[in-house]
């Protein structure tokens, strides 16, 4: 059984959509949570760095979400901005690639794939290994292909987010050396089920990419519950001891975080 106060860390959530960042930050220290919480766009980074930098817990991935690119909610100058940025930080995230719905079309496809090899080149500017965590829908194959143009593998820690790429997507992924985070959501499908179960255990981490919408708040008991839940299904299907794969899992997730 897992403790109540046993470890757990959140590789993909989104405290800059709470009302007070710092504040849940806070409490999810006091609940036993460490976090990479990833912002949706430069401005956004920019203006969490001084709430979040001190919270012990907590590491701010610097953020260009591919929905915000492909609607043009972050233009060429705010582009530019996370281009700036990218060397002085060690994480990075929410970066990728929605070929989805109206995302699919031809030249939503090329903003946000231009988007991507400017903003890899960037995360290889500047000295030390970065932590990229990766939003890839309907586009694994083509975040996979610019990872490896970008040498992205062998120079930083790849993190794919609710991985929903095909099984070859996923054994090329492992094959590089890459990471999955895996949350309750993922594990609700049964391609996500089988992916869990295929994907070795030394390379699979939390996450619950919540809050879901700005403004939501993120309460410590369910942010807790949220990661126990996906943890628990991750035993399951490992078919091991819940705190045997929460100690794997957050070795990894420390490591990755440095915390």
């Amino acid at each position: 059984m897992l403790g109540p106060m046993e470890e757990l860390f959140d590789m993909h959530c989104h405290l800059g959509f709470t009302p007070n960042p710092a504040a849940a930050a806070e409490a999810g220290q006091r609940a036993g949570i460490g976090a990479l919480s990833c912002t949706v766009e430069p401005a956004e980074y920019e203006r969490l760095s001084p709430l979040l930098t001190p919270c012990e817990n907590v590491r701010l991935g610097l953020g260009a979400h591919p929905w915000w690119i492909a609607d043009g909610r972050i233009s060429a100058q705010e582009l530019e901005s996370f281009c700036a940025q990218a060397p002085t930080t060690s994480y990075i995230g929410e970066i990728g690639l929605d070929f989805s719905g109206a995302r699919d079309a031809a030249e939503s496809r090329m903003r946000q794939t231009q988007a991507l090899e400017r903003i890899l080149r960037a995360c290889n500017k500047g000295a030390g290994e970065k932590l990229l965590s990766l939003h890839a829908v309907n586009a694994a194959s083509v975040v996979l292909d610019l990872l490896e143009e970008a040498d992205a593998f062998a120079r930083h820690q790849v993190v794919f987010h609710w991985f929903s790429g095909t099984s070859g997507d996923m054994a090329r992924t492992v094959r590089a050396g890459g990471f999955f985070s895996v949350g309750p959501r993922m594990l609700a499908s049964r391609r996500g089920r089988a992916y869990a179960r295929q994907i070795p255990l030394d390379r699979l981490l939390l996450e619950t990419d919540m809050p879901s919408r700005a403004g939501d708040p993120l309460p410590a008991g369910l942010w807790r519950a949220e990661l126990g839940n996906a943890l628990a299904g991750l035993s399951q299907l490992k078919e091991l001891p819940t705190a045997e794969v929460a100690e794997r899992l957050a070795e990894t997730s420390r490591r990755l975080l440095e915390l």
